[in-house]
């Protein structure tokens, strides 16, 4: 087995809304296990139900080294869901309660990693930096499926909130990899509080700089606090083999917020046949978007900073032998946040079909979202060159210049959806719900209008707004083939073509 070298990190953060350090660490390097959970829920429920997954987990794994630990590691999992679903259901004041869980187990030249929630595992290695885990956060679903930008995922009001939890259902399925490592392997397991305020860049550089696990760590958490520490953060870093490190004055250690089990696990409780359609993950509190929250010490919000993310690792693995189970499902894939808006609302058949958008009391075509996608942005130079400086970071110079050329064209379709797409982007809602109405009701055509519409909506807490476009989008049924016209009005037995 590789020598293992890590170092860890939690911290409460400094947001004063957040009391208590609900994340929670595990780390048994003589066994290869590590672990990040991050709680949510009530009071003290986040905090306890990571507690539960720590004191669970090191009670398992502090026995002998399992055989098949890949299927321990799915068990011990399935063990603390039931554990904090059966404690959430008969304690008052754990109702709610889950927590999210990210864990790394080496075995050998191999690699484990097990995910569920946001909280998340990277790999570092020749290749570069690469996000092994995708988040289970309604969010991340909407951008994966291509119906909102990175722009719009890095500062959305709900970017937060979970969709898969442990403890939030009586059965949970984790995301579970396994891969290949060497000596030069590296990895880091970290909570959103980490990924909320540090870049992929900014991972990729200190994974790569020579300096030992610990050190990596607490730079991880002087980044978060130059950017406001929003949440509690959580962070442990492992490098595979011997590493020559820069020497450097080294921080007192913190010791890891861990939990030394006081009493034996109890049995796992009995499964609870529920109607799914009728719950939903708890969601967490959500505090204002990043976009509108200035660091220490400033009075305006930071300026914009897109986020490129690490290559997936399905991206990066594409075509290879390594083996992964529980990905994201075909319902999740093609869904708009669906749980927020109408349980079991399936979008994922809708590319290609006619839409029908409600405006004014008035249905209106709108076409297909195929023919949309496949449309190019609008074509007013000046306009396209204003959002253009928007999205480079120049936010106030994008917004003046389209607002310049409203005031120029009140009509304008272009200004208006554009506008609206920046109100959305930096949380006015109220203003992206009016923009993007007013460039419906003009052009009807620009891209994708309707579902930046619905979302915007959804914003807003027009819940029945942005239900009626989706249902109606859903609704939309593809054309039917036209019955075979008859052998005597000369055409040949069984033929038929379809309308359009």
């Amino acid at each position: 087995m590789f020598k293992l070298t890590h170092g860890a990190v939690t911290d409460k953060g400094l947001n004063p809304r957040r009391k208590e350090n609900q994340d929670c660490l595990l780390a048994i390097p003589e066994r290869g296990i590590f672990l990040v959970a991050d709680g949510v829920g009530g009071r003290r429920g986040g905090e306890v139900a990571s507690q539960t997954i720590v004191e669970i987990f090191s009670r398992v794994f502090s026995q002998e080294q399992p055989e098949d630990l890949r299927q321990v590691i799915e068990n011990t999992i399935d063990l603390c869901n039931q554990k904090i679903f059966s404690e959430a259901e008969t304690t008052q004041d754990l109702v709610g309660m889950a927590s999210t869980i990210a864990v790394l187990a080496i075995d050998g030249t191999r690699a484990i990693v097990a995910h569920v929630g946001d909280s998340r595992v990277y790999r570092y290695d020749e290749e570069g930096l690469i996000q092994l885990t995708e988040d289970h956060s309604e969010v991340n679903e909407a951008l994966r499926s291509g119906l909102i930008t990175e722009e719009q995922a890095a500062h959305h009001p709900r970017r937060n909130v979970i969709n898969r939890a442990i403890g939030a259902e009586p059965e949970v399925e984790p995301d579970i990899i396994e891969i290949e490592i060497d000596e030069k392997t590296s990895f880091l397991i970290c909570s959103d509080g980490i990924t909320r305020h540090v870049t992929d860049e900014e991972i990729a550089r200190l994974m790569k700089s020579g300096r030992r696990p610990e050190a990596i760590c607490d730079a991880l958490k002087d980044l978060c606090y130059t950017g406001g520490a929003e949440d509690n953060l959580t962070a442990i870093v492992v490098d595979i083999g011997s590493r020559d490190y820069i020497e450097e004055p080294t921080r007192p250690v913190q010791a890891p917020r861990s939990v030394v089990p006081s009493r034996p696990v109890p049995p796992p409780a009995k499964k609870i046949e529920v109607d799914l359609s009728a719950t939903s993950a708890p969601e967490s509190t959500m505090p204002p978007p990043a976009v509108e929250t200035a660091a220490p010490g400033q009075s305006q919000p930071a300026p914009f900073r897109a986020k490129p993310p690490a290559p997936r690792y399905d991206e990066a693995v594409a075509g290879s032998n390594l083996t992964e189970k529980g990905g994201i499902s075909e319902l999740m894939k093609w869904s708009l946040l669906g749980v927020a808006l109408i349980a079991g609302l399936l979008i994922g058949s809708f590319f290609g079909r006619p839409i029908v958008e409600q405006l004014s009391g008035s249905p209106a075509k709108i076409g297909s979202l195929q023919s949309q996608s496949n449309q190019a942005s609008p074509g007013d130079p000046e306009i396209s060159a204003a959002y253009a400086r928007f999205l480079e970071g120049f936010r106030d110079e994008g917004r003046k210049r389209l607002n310049l050329a409203l005031t120029s064209n009140p009509n304008s379709a272009e200004a208006h959806y554009y506008l609206g797409r920046i109100d959305y982007a930096e949380g006015r809602f109220d203003e992206a719900v009016n923009h993007l109405n007013q460039a419906a009701r003009t052009d009807p055509n620009l891209p994708n209008i309707q579902l930046h519409l619905a979302m915007a909506y959804m914003s807003i807490g027009q819940m029945r707004n942005a239900r009626d476009i989706l249902q109606q989008v859903v609704g939309a049924t593809t054309p039917q083939p036209v019955a075979s016209p008859s052998p005597a009005a000369g055409a040949s037995p069984g033929s038929s073509k379809p309308v359009g």
